[in-house]
């Protein structure tokens, strides 16, 4: 599913996104850029500039989190929010399309995000 693609995580907390890369990492993609904050992947912005998948943290109080979640889906770049916050989907309904996965986020719900994005909706 991953195979071949760039993919953008950007989690402070570096061993919920070391579970993700680990998750993600069986589904063969290119590249996993790892980033703490929206400020440290614009920084590493060459790594992942055409990434085919973003991870981002979201909280209502991160408003550069929700900015960066923006231009990503601006750029037609597939975008999973992750949160503590349940209500996240309520507050911020311009997130109808992305796929929210609450902290702690086991591997088989993110496989299941993965799946809702790539994987060709059956009618």
């Amino acid at each position: 599913m991953l195979s071949g693609r760039t993919l953008l995580i950007v989690e402070a907390q570096y061993l919920i996104a070391l579970d993700l890369q680990h998750t993600l990492d069986h589904l063969g993609p290119d590249k996993i850029v790892i980033a703490l904050n929206p400020g440290h992947a614009r920084e590493l912005a060459g790594d992942w500039a055409n990434c085919d998948l973003a991870i981002v943290e979201v909280e209502r109080e991160l408003p550069d989190h929700i900015a960066l979640v923006g231009e990503l889906l601006r750029k037609g770049i597939p975008v999973i929010g992750l949160t503590a916050d349940s209500d996240l989907q309520r507050h911020l309904n311009w997130f109808a399309g992305t796929p929210i996965l609450l902290k702690p986020a086991p591997s088989e719900r993110t496989l299941a995000a993965l799946a809702s994005l790539f994987e060709p909706q059956k009618e």
